[in-house]
């Protein structure tokens, strides 16, 4: 479905990412594991069309879309869940959800809220609340919900857990295997490594700008010293 290869995204003279690849495909959490500053999220947000590559190429279902701006690549199937959510506070839930579904057939919109509601029960019931009085885990909900209103084939992830009570974590990544289950291609950027391993079928590491390792996400469960090294005992359960 995805395929990324050496990508190259500069920010005038600093080279942020020098040789990132992977992929993702259909029905499967791809999980993008690396310390801080490693260049996950520009990479992410580089195939999601909010930076363009100095070199490299992204391929969507085997088209090549290198570069191509952001709406566009929504309107090919792919949408970004940013870090941080950016859901838009002042508007209510629905507001929020009707904005994520501007590329989706007019005709479609309601039938949209009406699945988003369904999956997420609690958006729902909060349907007419502003945004920014959900808690953060319910926005992390909205922003899925908004993204889904695109009918995505893909959606990209950036750190969809930061900030959440490990409760909540649950629940978000619980929806993360959900979406894919479903049929919906995740790549998921995930500093938390325990809980994004617990849903994910296959994984890549990225260091300095670079992938240095990919791998099933049971060989990654197998080896834990790949994950410690990358990301130090922080990012691992003690159990």
């Amino acid at each position: 479905m995805l395929e990324v290869t050496d990508l190259h995204v500069n920010y005038g003279p600093v080279k942020a990412v020098h040789g990132v690849s992977f992929s993702a495909t259909a029905g499967r959490v791809t999980l993008v594991l690396g310390a801080n500053g490693a260049g996950k999220s520009t990479s992410l947000r580089a195939v999601a069309g909010f930076h363009k590559p100095a070199s490299g190429s992204v391929v969507l279902e085997g088209t090549d879309i290198t570069g191509t701006s952001a709406h566009r690549v929504v309107r090919r199937g792919m949408v970004l869940v940013p870090e941080g959510r950016k859901i838009f506070f002042p508007l209510t839930v629905e507001e929020n959800l009707r904005i994520g579904g501007y590329a989706a057939p007019r005709g479609n919109l309601d039938q949209g809220i009406a699945e988003v509601y369904e999956k997420f029960p609690i958006l729902g019931d909060r349907c007419h609340a502003q945004a920014g009085l959900l808690s953060g885990g319910e926005q992390q909900m909205l922003a899925f919900g908004r993204a889904l209103m695109s009918r995505p084939k893909l959606m990209l992830m950036d750190e969809p857990s930061m900030g959440l009570a490990p409760t909540m974590v649950e629940k978000v990544m619980s929806s993360v295997r959900s979406m894919a289950d479903a049929g919906i291609g995740i790549l998921m950027v995930e500093q938390n490594a325990e809980a994004g391993l617990r849903v994910a079928d296959d994984v890549f590491v990225v260091s300095r700008g670079e992938t240095v390792w990919s791998g099933s996400a049971e060989e990654a469960r197998g080896n834990k010293a790949i994950v410690h090294a990358m990301l130090g005992e922080a990012a691992l359960d003690a159990s």
